[in-house]
């Protein structure tokens, strides 16, 4: 199996693939936290996580100092946002049980 062109339809097919896959782990994971350490260890996870966020972000070469700002902004706030609705969904089905 040859490996996906980057950029590709099947390389963009399979990063979505995995990136659902990892966000159903990571919702599973996280309700069951929610069951035994209780619904506020989320918002300390969501705190410590967004905290480390910048730490993922990943300068390109060429990039314009105006360019990286807007994509770490970019990144930070869709990140939030992201790891918030997984933290949401985690908390409703760990008050489901």
């Amino acid at each position: 199996m040859n490996e996906p062109e980057q950029g590709s339809a099947e390389a963009v097919y399979i990063s979505a693939m995995v990136g659902e896959m990892m966000r159903r782990v990571l919702e599973d994971a996280l309700a069951e936290l929610a069951r035994t350490r209780g619904a506020a260890f989320l918002e300390i996870f969501v705190a410590r996580e967004l905290a480390r966020c910048a730490d993922l972000f990943r300068e390109r070469p060429g990039d314009t100092p105006e360019t990286t700002d807007m994509l770490r902004a970019w990144f930070a706030m869709e990140g939030g946002e992201a790891l918030r609705a997984v933290v949401d969904r985690a908390s409703v089905e760990a008050a489901r049980d």
